[in-house]
């Protein structure tokens, strides 16, 4: 096996590359105003007031810990790049753990696995926001690394210590990083299991592993802590869960994963293919794929767990699904023959997808919200008062009119009739027909669409004589 330290220059020079190329695809990507869960967490980070109160005052299942720490510290109203420079940075460092992990079987694997997660526009869009889905990305390959280090046999006394810290901060990132726990900690009892005997299986995982489930006990603890001192934990929104959505959130994550979002039940069915067959291709850590791209999706829905028809609930899945797929890539790089040809063909076309994406994603900004403040200023440079359909582009407007320093004032209430009116959407709603109020009619003069796996879409209107 290649290690670490034996990789040449060359391999580092590349790898370097490499990350740039992520770097700036997030910085790309970072841009416009702040959409509507970005904003909705820059205000609450605000309202919190100080650091204990991220802790003890939100108590929201938006409130991702560590994203709202370093919200309140640039302030609100900051740069949009600003705001996002934590998921940047941990995007980012997330492409550099990932080729480190795959250069532990060959330095040429850990290039193509790091490529992977530099134009996954999964990745470039959660590494590119103000949420804490990059910096839990990067906790959870950080934990991979170390348990894999330690199922060779080459990780130190302090891999438990490791894990848990891994863990900890993963799970303040985001919550989902529990669902990457019960991947893990799968992973290594299945890989002990099959080294030995049931009961050695059960004891290293537990040796192994018990700091960290103190460290995500503690987690739990502050957050219902904080909230039955409160008012209780809330959440955004509850869906009952229903297959369709299901199906929708888990081909979605798997679609932008790879670069091609193409809406197919046939997802169902290649991915799964995808991981049978990785074994026989030669692919490693089987027991964690398994686990993390079809064992967690299907709990869920045994479970019928709420909310599964958001793509980024799956992201342990799609981080799973890029270490796999790149894996396979190389295994078919190596093979040569048809193999070689088939992996060419199906790098380029992961390659080309994504960058497409990623591309795409720079140039509509998520929908830009900052831009119905833009064309607010330019028709009353002075100030506005702008009336909204509903109290969810609230947060939007405030952070982009904080950030370009606008006096705007914001209503729910439709008399006396404001000058502007903002009605924003979620993808598939339609326009509400009727754009009068309180005897006035508006007629709109900007709009926007969100693409991708982020945004919101909207329409500024004014009132007209």
């Amino acid at each position: 096996m290649a290690g670490i330290g034996q990789a040449d220059r060359r391999f580092w020079g590349w790898l370097g590359a490499i990350v740039a190329l992520g770097l700036g695809l997030r910085i790309a990507g970072a841009q416009g105003g702040l959409w509507l869960d970005e904003a909705w967490s820059a205000l609450q980070a605000r309202d919190a007031g100080t650091p204990l109160g991220v802790f003890l005052n939100i108590n929201h299942d938006n409130n991702h810990h560590l994203n709202s720490l370093w919200l309140q510290f640039v302030g609100f109203g900051a740069p949009p790049p600003l705001a996002r420079a934590l998921s940047i940075a941990s995007g980012t460092a997330a492409v550099l753990v990932a080729g480190l992990l795959g250069a532990r079987r060959a330095p040429g694997l850990g290039l193509v696995t790091a490529l992977l997660f530099a134009v996954s526009p999964a990745m470039v869009t959660m590494g590119s926001e103000a949420r804490g889905y990059a910096t839990m990305s990067l906790a959870l390959l950080l934990a991979i690394l170390v348990v894999d280090r330690w199922l060779a046999g080459e990780a130190s006394e302090r891999a438990p210590r490791q894990l848990a810290w891994c863990f900890f901060l993963g799970a303040f990132a985001q919550l989902t990083m529990f669902f990457g726990f019960c991947a893990v900690a799968g992973w290594v009892f299945f890989a002990l299991w099959q080294r030995g005997a049931l009961r050695t299986a059960i004891v290293g995982t537990l040796r192994l592993l018990w700091p960290s489930v103190l460290a995500l006990a503690l987690v739990v603890a502050v957050i219902l802590g904080a909230a039955a001192a409160r008012t209780g934990f809330k959440f955004g929104a509850y869906e009952p869960f229903t297959l369709l959505q299901f199906l929708h959130g888990v081909s979605e994550m798997f679609e932008y994963a790879i670069g091609f979002p193409i809406v197919s039940l046939w997802w169902f069915a290649l991915i799964p293919a995808l991981v049978i067959v990785a074994r026989g291709w030669g692919v490693r850590r089987m027991a964690l794929h398994r686990l993390a791209i079809i064992g967690f999706p299907l709990t869920l829905a045994l479970l019928h767990a709420g909310n599964v028809g958001h793509p980024r609930y799956y992201l342990v899945a799609g981080i799973a699904l890029l270490v796999l797929a790149a894996e396979m890539l190389w295994l078919g790089f190596v093979a040569g023959g048809w193999k070689r040809w088939a992996a060419g063909g199906a790098l380029a076309l992961i390659l080309t997808g994504s960058i497409v994406q990623d591309v795409d994603l720079a140039i509509n900004r998520r929908g830009d919200p900052a831009a119905a403040v833009r064309a607010m200023q330019a028709r009353a440079p002075a100030g506005a008062r702008i009336l909204l359909n509903r109290d969810t582009g609230l947060a939007m407007l405030e952070v982009a009119a904080a950030h370009a320093r606008y006096p705007l004032a914001i209503t729910l209430d439709e008399c006396p009739p404001a000058r502007f009116l903002l009605i924003d959407r979620y993808k598939g709603e339609q326009e509400p027909p009727r754009l009068e109020r309180c005897g006035a009619h508006y007629t709109p003069i900007a709009e926007r669409r969100a693409h991708g796996m982020s945004g919101t879409h909207w329409t500024l209107y004014e009132r007209q004589p």
